[in-house]
C-alpha cells in the first residue's frame, strides 16, 4: 500500500471514529430524558456543536397525521415554537409527505423555482391550518436541508437546517445526520409514549379518585338507606310476632293470601275486672298499666316460642305450632308452661300495682286447646293479617271464659298431650257452640316431679310477705320448720 493510500485510509478511519463518537455523544445526551422538548433542544444544540448548524428546528407530526408542528428551534430570534406546516407545503412539507431527504443549495438563484412550487401547492393549501405563530426562517437563506425522522418508515417528524452561506452542507455528513435524526425520532417517540402513559395514569388516578368519591358517597348513601331500612324494619317488627317477622324477611313465608290446616295449641287470656278499672283510671295511667302488662306477657310468650296473634284490649291470643313447630306434644307443653309463668308474673304485677295505689285486684283467666286450625295470611290483596281461625280457636276462647280467676283451664285434647309432664285436675264438662258433644276440661296444677321442667324452688311475694323456698339449699330442716311455724303462729 502506498503512502497516499495509507493516509487516505487513515483519514477515513479517523472520520468513522469521529462519526461513531458523535453518534455516541448525541445519543447519550438525548436518551437521558423523557421530555420531548428537552430531547429536541438537546439534539439541536448538539448539531450546532458538532456540525456548526446555527439555525435549525425540529417539527413533529401532529395527531391528525397531516400537519407538522414546531417543537423546538435553535438560533432564531423569534423562536416559532408551535408553528405548523401542512404536509406537501414547502421544503419541510414535501419531505414529510415523501419521507425523503431534501437538500437545497444556492436558494437565492432558485427563487423562481420555489415560487413555481408554491403556486402548484397553493390550491391544496386553501384549508391549511391557520396559526398566529409564524414558521421561523432566515430572510437571506442560501442553503437548506430537511431530513425526515423515521422509525421503520413511520414518520415521526422533520429535522430542518438552513444557512445564509452557500453549500455549507457536506453530503458526506448526511448519513450521520440521518442516523442522529432517527435516533432522535426514537427518543421523541419514547418521550411521547411516556407522556401519553403519564397522562393516561393521571386520567386513571383522577378516575380512581372520582370513583373513590362516588363509592364513598354511594357507601354513605347505602349506609344511610340501610339505617333507614333497619329503623323501618325495627318499627315493622313491633307489628309482627318474631316468628312471623323472621319468616317473612328470611323469605320462608310469601306475603300473599295463603292458608293451611295444621295442628296448633291455642291460648287465650283475659283480665277479669279490667273493664271496671278503665272507668276509674285516667287514660294515661291506664295506658301505662296496660303497656306494662302486655309487655311482660309478650316477653314470656316469645321466650316459650309462641306466636303472638293479636291483642284485643287486655286480651291476648297466642298459638304454638306455626310458622315453626317442635311437635304437637312439645308445642302443647310449651304453651301451658308459658301460661303458668304468666300467672306468676301477673301476681308480681298485681302486687306492684297495689303499691302504686290501684287497690282493685286484677285477675287473669286463661284457656288452652289443642286441635287442627286454619292458619295463614287472611285479608285482601292490599292488606293481610296473619292469624288463626276455626272451631279450635273458638273452643280456646270458651275455655278462657269458663276458667276461674288466676287459673288455667285446658281441653282434654291438650291434657292428653301434656299429662306426662304437667299435673292437672279434672273439672266439669262444658258445651261449646258448633261442637255437638260436651268438652271435658282440666285445670292446670303445676309440673310433675318427673318433668324436666319441674323445679322445687318456690318464690312468692305479696304485700307483707316475701317467700323464697328451695329445699335443695336448706341445710337445717328443723330450723326451717321452726321458722315457718313462727310465721304461721303470727298469722293465726
Amino acid at each position: 500500500m502506498s503512502r497516499s493510500e495509507a493516509e487516505t485510509t487513515k483519514c477515513q478511519l479517523d472520520r468513522r471514529n469521529k462519526e461513531i463518537e458523535i453518534i455516541e455523544k448525541v445519543a447519550s445526551k438525548i436518551n437521558k430524558h423523557l421530555d420531548a422538548k428537552v430531547i429536541a433542544n438537546t439534539m439541536l444544540t448538539s448539531m450546532d456543536d458538532h456540525f456548526d448548524f446555527k439555525h435549525s428546528m425540529i417539527l413533529l407530526v401532529d395527531d391528525k397525521k397531516d400537519v407538522l408542528r414546531v417543537i423546538a428551534t435553535h438560533g432564531y430570534k423569534d423562536k416559532g415554537v408551535g408553528a405548523e406546516v401542512k404536509f406537501g407545503v414547502g421544503v419541510i412539507g414535501i419531505v414529510a409527505k415523501k419521507k425523503k431527504l431534501m437538500r437545497m443549495a444556492n436558494i437565492g438563484t432558485q427563487k423562481q423555482y420555489m415560487e413555481a412550487i408554491k403556486k402548484q401547492i397553493q390550491p391544496k393549501s386553501i384549508n391549511e391550518t391557520k396559526t398566529n405563530i409564524s414558521l421561523p426562517g432566515l430572510a437571506n437563506a442560501e442553503s437548506q436541508v430537511a431530513i425526515p425522522m423515521l422509525i421503520e418508515n413511520d414518520l415521526i417528524g422533520v429535522f430542518s437546517v438552513e444557512s445564509e452561506k452557500v453549500n455549507i452542507f457536506d453530503k458526506s455528513d448526511e448519513l450521520i445526520i440521518k442516523i442522529l435524526a432517527n435516533q432522535t425520532a426514537s427518543a421523541l417517540q419514547n418521550a411521547r409514549l411516556y407522556q401519553l402513559e403519564q397522562r393516561r395514569r393521571e386520567e386513571l388516578d383522577k378516575a380512581h379518585e372520582q370513583l373513590a368519591d362516588l363509592n364513598s358517597n354511594l357507601e354513605k348513601k347505602v349506609a344511610e338507606r340501610t339505617d333507614e331500612l333497619v329503623l323501618l324494619s325495627e318499627k315493622l317488627a313491633k307489628y309482627f310476632s318474631p316468628q312471623v317477622y323472621n319468616s317473612i324477611f328470611s323469605g320462608k313465608m310469601d306475603v300473599k293470601i295463603q292458608t293451611q290446616r295444621k295442628p296448633l295449641t291455642v291460648f287465650f287470656c283475659d283480665l277479669q275486672g279490667f273493664t271496671q278499672l278503665t272507668e276509674r283510671l285516667e287514660p294515661e295511667v291506664l295506658t301505662e298499666l296496660l303497656t306494662q302488662y302486655l309487655t311482660e306477657m309478650s316477653k314470656i310468650a316469645i321466650k316459650w316460642g309462641g306466636t303472638i296473634d293479636k291483642f284485643i284490649g287486655d286480651a291476648i291470643l297466642v298459638f304454638f305450632g306455626d310458622p315453626e313447630t317442635n311437635g304437637n306434644k312439645e308445642d302443647a307443653v310449651a304453651c301451658v308452661s308459658m301460661a303458668m309463668e304468666m300467672l306468676e308474673n301477673i301476681e308480681w304485677l298485681r302486687n306492684e300495682w297495689r303499691e302504686r295505689g290501684i287497690a282493685r285486684s286484677l285477675n287473669a283467666r286463661m284457656g288452652i286447646h289443642s286441635g287442627v286450625c286454619t292458619v295463614g295470611n287472611f285479608g285482601s290483596e292490599d292488606r293481610l293479617d296473619y292469624t288463626v281461625i276455626g272451631n279450635g280457636v273458638n273452643l280456646a276462647s270458651r275455655l278462657e271464659a269458663k276458667s276461674e280467676a288466676n287459673k288455667i283451664l285446658i281441653s282434654e285434647d291438650t291434657y292428653l298431650l301434656i299429662k306426662k309432664q304437667i299435673k292437672c285436675i279434672k273439672k266439669q264438662e262444658i258445651s261449646v257452640k258448633g261442637i255437638s258433644h260436651p268438652i271435658n276440661t282440666y285445670e292446670v296444677a303445676g309440673f310433675l316431679v318427673e318433668s324436666p321442667l319441674y323445679s322445687s324452688k318456690l318464690v312468692k311475694k305479696i304485700p307483707g310477705l316475701s317467700l323464697s323456698f328451695d329445699p335443695n339449699e336448706i341445710e337445717d330442716n328443723d330450723r326451717a320448720v321452726k321458722l315457718i311455724s313462727e310465721v304461721l303462729s303470727r298469722l293465726v
